[in-house]
């Protein structure tokens, strides 16, 4: 009897444990995703005097892991420019997984990814390309109907970028894009960070950007929407617009 019990004692132990293993699985997005030259997929912020440690919220840390995905798309839904354009912002924060893409737009232009980003450990050679893509040739310029790609420093040796040099990197694929149509295909995301910034989330007393940096009024608009494809983790440029 006293065996027994003591079996039963440890199975139940056994048994706790592996439900606290498991729910500490599930809570800490630092567990989930694969590091990138010493950058995990949580990643961290750039480290201050006000934040030594580097410390970001665990919501931001599953944000990044999202961005840092390295699985490839290849099942995408379809959509349109201007479907992600009139989705509306999602009840969870947009933090649950989101669905594989596939879209063509015609590509408006480059922009300097985000500086020591958390997503890219705070470090100024890792660093995202961010394209700027439109549903016609007629919307660009107009920042207000711009939808943003994002290729990830994971995906940019995939790409056969060199990420040496980011100015340089970023001239060659500008030259290569822009001005061109082309099929992405990656992760649909929604950049919670930019709702101030995005058209269909900002406040409606909120000016458009001009373009140049720094710009005399912040927040201004420089996109359509926090809707992303985010990493891209496949492209084509095509031969002409989509029929």
């Amino acid at each position: 009897m006293h065996n027994r019990l003591a079996v039963l004692a440890t199975l139940s132990f056994i048994s706790a444990l592996l439900l606290t293993t498991i729910s500490v699985y599930a809570q800490d997005p630092c567990l989930k995703g694969t590091p990138y030259r010493g950058c995990r997929a949580c990643g961290k912020a750039r480290r201050t005097h006000e934040n030594p440690q580097g410390r970001i919220s665990k919501q931001t840390k599953s944000l990044n892991v999202q961005k840092n995905r390295d699985e490839k798309a290849t099942n995408p839904k379809v959509l349109t420019v201007q479907t992600i354009r009139d989705r509306q912002p999602p009840a969870n924060n947009g933090l649950a997984p989101k669905e594989q893409v596939e879209i063509i737009g015609f590509v408006a232009g480059l922009d300097d990814g985000g500086d020591k980003e958390s997503c890219n450990c705070g470090r100024d050679d890792l660093r995202d390309l961010h394209i700027n893509v439109v549903a016609a040739p007629e919307e660009v310029g107009d920042l207000t109907r711009y939808v943003v790609v994002e290729i990830t420093p994971r995906w940019q040796k995939t790409f056969g970028l060199n990420d040496s040099d980011y100015k340089a990197m970023k001239e060659t694929v500008r030259l290569k894009l822009a001005g061109k149509w082309v099929r992405f295909r990656g992760w649909i995301l929604y950049d919670i960070i930019h709702r101030k910034e995005s058209k269909s989330t900002a406040a409606p007393t909120t000016p458009t950007c001009t373009g140049h940096f720094p710009e005399p009024i912040t927040p201004c608009i420089w996109r359509a929407t926090p809707w992303e494809v985010h990493p891209v983790t496949s492209f084509q440029i095509l031969p002409g617009p989509p029929s």
